[in-house]
């Protein structure tokens, strides 16, 4: 069988075919998110908090019509929520990775949140002082 031998090039062809420009030709910064297959997605941090910037327990917000459905219904009128994780303990954490990418910026969904009020599902939970970040994505 013919071989070719590669003299140049790297890996970003294989594993980071989702950059617009390669780098100096290592496969990439350990902080960063590499999308190998599928498209591009933004990996949102989201900490629900009342007005004084208390967290809020959405252990309990589970349901239909209540925060976490509000929440959701907000985020997708502009992307859609491809994978999500809501922590299991009282520390208000919501993680999203959502499509496409430039659906939401961290500070235009946490406006959006905000604006959702005081009195948010069927147990008026207060998330007008929800906190946005741009999480990245961890596996643990």
């Amino acid at each position: 069988m013919a071989e070719i031998t590669r003299t140049a090039g790297n890996a970003f062809g294989v594993v980071h075919h989702d950059r617009s420009v390669a780098g100096s030709g290592s496969i990439g910064s350990t902080d960063e998110t590499v999308h190998v297959n599928g498209p591009v997605l933004n990996h949102m941090k989201i900490l629900v908090k009342d007005v004084s910037g208390d967290l809020d327990d959405l252990r309990n917000e589970l349901d239909v019509n209540e925060a976490i459905d509000a929440i959701f219904k907000d985020i997708m009128e502009k992307a859609n929520i491809e994978m999500y994780q809501i922590e299991g303990a009282a520390d208000g954490q919501i993680s999203v990775a959502l499509y496409p990418q430039s659906a939401w910026t961290a500070a235009t969904l946490q406006t959006s949140i905000r604006a959702l009020g005081t009195t948010v599902g069927s147990n008026n939970v207060d998330v007008s002082g929800t906190t946005v970040t741009d999480g990245g994505y961890k596996l643990a």
